[in-house]
């Protein structure tokens, strides 16, 4: 057996918002679990984790677990940033890794997509929605998302 741990290039900065994008895509935010299931050790087979050290690998501040997750069923880790700035995502995409890509999408894009969407909307509602706007959503073919922010 081979495990690949890959670092994703997404900063998360707002944690509920990783939530909500999650929950778009099927996954649950399991909150301060401090562990992520992946193959279980690390067999330096892979150099696509960034700068995260292999040892610290299984462990983290919350995970992604799929809704439909079984026993044996890989998860994302969701980890302090090396810079010490929000968290960042780290995922084993061997084996049973490849059902949280199917749903997550290559390179996680999905989840990059719409957790950028959920920023962008918590954000507006925050500010904006004060002032009298509003944002609404348009899911595109190619897996594209439109918002559109409109004065009431």
């Amino acid at each position: 057996y081979i495990s690949h741990i890959t670092s994703v290039n997404l900063k998360i900065s707002d944690i509920d918002a990783l939530g909500e994008a999650a929950d778009r895509l099927g996954f649950d935010l399991m909150r301060d679990q401090k562990t992520y299931a992946f193959y279980g050790r690390f067999l330096n087979d892979s150099h696509n984790y960034g700068n995260h050290d292999p040892a610290t690998f299984g462990k983290g501040e919350h995970a992604l677990r799929a809704k439909d997750h079984k026993p044996g069923d890989y998860e994302i880790g969701v980890v302090k940033a090396l810079d010490g700035n929000g968290f960042e995502l780290l995922v084993d995409t061997w084996g049973p890794g490849r059902k949280l890509i199917a749903k997550a999408g290559q390179n996680l894009d999905g989840l990059r997509r719409e957790y950028a969407a959920s920023v962008a909307t918590r954000k507006v509602q925050a500010t904006l929605g004060r002032k009298g706007f509003t944002l609404s959503r348009e899911d595109l073919p190619g897996n594209r998302i439109r918002l559109r922010l409109r004065r009431r």
